[in-house]
């Protein structure tokens, strides 16, 4: 068992086909779900248009649908898609990536609960990261799933109806193969501090340093600053350092400073007042 958590989530609102039936996916994020192959826009149309489009896969864990209430208080139904979080901040960045997971997210809903939702009508929402209260997921072979091929554009509404039949968008992977893509993929544990600045007795800055012993640049160092994420990572020696912080960074303020001699990255988030 696993529990997800919604920071730098996503609330998709969507409908059941042929029904006005409301229908909620909490795009969520959880380490424990390995990280698909890091391949770029143009890389990932190259791959869908090509003869093996199944040689991207995405791995995801769903939980079963249920019901909650909306901001009217009538009863809808919801499910959590948990995806890895260094997938889920490439499709906070790319529209193309969001528009390709939501329809592997209809697709996986299709085959695992046969629920049909439509494309036609989804919807992101702004104003909210998730829809009534996330659940526990568990880890096993019918959860963990992976994209096999995709048929059409990854922007296209709904799925391309071909004369032959498809073969599956989603396939069961068992927990022995998501061990071994975690492993393939591991990141050395990195040493950091992490502290608030105070002043007139609240949080001004958030100052984080991180230990990166085999950097010799900062051209070797990637930095993302969410809304209350601090994201650094050096794929070239399998560095990764994620924070969450329970204050609102000033993104478009961060400072970061790495330091050849220390090998010390030093990263300053104003944050906004209280």
């Amino acid at each position: 068992m696993f529990p997800p958590s919604f920071p730098s989530g996503f609330c998709v609102k969507s409908f059941k086909v042929n029904s006005n039936e409301k229908f909620f996916i909490n795009v969520c994020q959880a380490p424990e779900v390995p990280a698909p192959e890091d391949v770029t826009e143009e890389e990932l149309i190259a791959i869908l248009e090509s003869p093996t489009p199944g040689s991207f896969r995405v791995p995801m864990s769903i939980s079963d649908p249920r019901q909650t209430k909306d901001r009217s208080n009538n009863t809808v139904d919801v499910c959590d898609i948990a995806i890895n979080p260094q997938f889920l901040v490439k499709l906070q960045k790319s529209q193309l990536f969001k528009n390709f997971f939501q329809q592997l997210s209809a697709e996986a809903l299709s085959e695992k609960y046969n629920v049909q939702i439509s494309m036609e009508k989804t919807i992101i929402l702004n104003n909210r990261k998730f829809m009534g209260t996330l659940v526990s997921h568990r880890v096993r072979n019918a959860d963990v799933k992976h994209v096999q091929s995709v048929t059409g554009n990854p922007a296209a509404v709904e799925p391309t109806k071909d004369k032959q039949p498809p073969s599956k968008l989603i396939q069961e992977i068992d927990a022995k193969h998501a061990a071994e893509i975690r492993k393939s993929r591991q990141t050395e544990e990195l040493q950091y501090k992490l502290r608030a600045q105070i002043r007139d007795d609240a949080v001004h800055e958030i100052h984080a340093e991180i230990y990166l012993p085999n950097c010799v640049s900062s051209h070797e160092v990637n930095l993302d600053v969410g809304e209350d994420r601090i994201l650094v990572e050096s794929k070239k020696h399998g560095y990764l350092f994620d924070k969450f912080v329970n204050y609102r960074l000033q993104q478009d303020r961060a400072r970061a400073l790495f330091d050849k001699t220390s090998k010390m990255l030093q990263v300053r988030i104003p944050v906004y007042s209280q």
